[in-house]
């Protein structure tokens, strides 16, 4: 479930500690893989645009994946829609190739799970 001290580990740019859980180390941050299990296995709405803590961008175009336990997913980029998704697999919504703007660009993604509209954003800024 979480990070854990591993005294011989010396990998992931942190000596002594494997990362391969779903929540850091100090209880703090849940990893993109936690809201996979949580839209997978819970009944609890979940919709969560993925990658959002790589906020500082290279590549002009990128895959944009959200997890959610919705039927239908729609996302913004800068306001503009970029169309609405059913699940790939698994609660795996995805769009490829969305191209970015240099600066600042903000996703958003909605749906409707219940009845009740939930959204999600976060900021990706593509360095030129």
């Amino acid at each position: 479930m979480f990070d854990f001290t591993s005294y011989w580990r010396n990998e992931g740019g942190v000596p002594g500690r494997n990362d391969k859980g779903v929540v850091t180390y100090d209880r703090k941050t849940r990893k993109d893989v936690f809201y996979f299990y949580k839209a997978n296995w819970s009944d609890e709405p979940t919709l969560y645009i993925t990658s959002r803590r790589y906020t500082e961008r290279t590549n002009k175009i990128a895959n944009v994946k959200v997890y959610s336990n919705a039927k239908e997913v729609e996302l913004f980029l800068n306001g503009n829609p970029l169309g609405k998704k059913t699940p790939e697999r698994d609660c795996i919504f995805l769009w490829p190739q969305v191209t970015l703007s240099p600066g600042e660009n903000r996703l958003e993604a909605r749906a409707m799970i219940n009845g009740k509209l939930y959204t999600d954003s976060c900021t990706w800024t593509l360095k030129q």
